[in-house]
């Protein structure tokens, strides 16, 4: 399947079966240009799913809390509607979040500081 027209970069297929592993970063940043007429670079980020059959829970934690702080929108890919098991999934995305910490001048934790690293959550629902 293609991406973006090329039939080189990140696999995709409509399955359950992993294509990625790890994090993968699109090969060259894409130009575009925003409404207001500003110019910036959209870099694509993948990563493997948190439910990959064959990674451990810790490994799964480490990939998607290195992707949410590289991202400023975050796409969470769910195959199907949704219903009792996607909500399941939901919450441990949510569950997963409590494991990125920042720290503050003064070494406590700080809501704010965490919110400028959050980005944009999109669920994304392929039926």
């Amino acid at each position: 399947m293609q991406l973006l027209g090329r039939s080189s970069g990140f696999q995709v297929a409509s399955t359950h079966r992993p294509c990625t592993k790890g994090l993968w970063l699109w090969s060259s940043p894409i130009k575009r240009t925003a409404l207001d007429g500003t110019e910036y670079s959209l870099l694509l980020l993948d990563s493997e799913g948190i439910d990959a059959y064959d990674q451990t829970g810790t490994y799964s934690t480490q990939i998607f809390s290195l992707a949410v702080l590289l991202s400023s929108l975050f796409i969470y890919n769910q195959m199907g509607g949704i219903d009792e098991a996607a909500l399941d999934r939901l919450s441990l995305v949510t569950q997963m979040t409590k494991h990125i910490r920042v720290r503050a001048s003064g070494g406590k934790n700080s809501a704010a500081e965490l919110g400028q690293f959050s980005p944009i959550f999109v669920w994304l629902l392929r039926v």
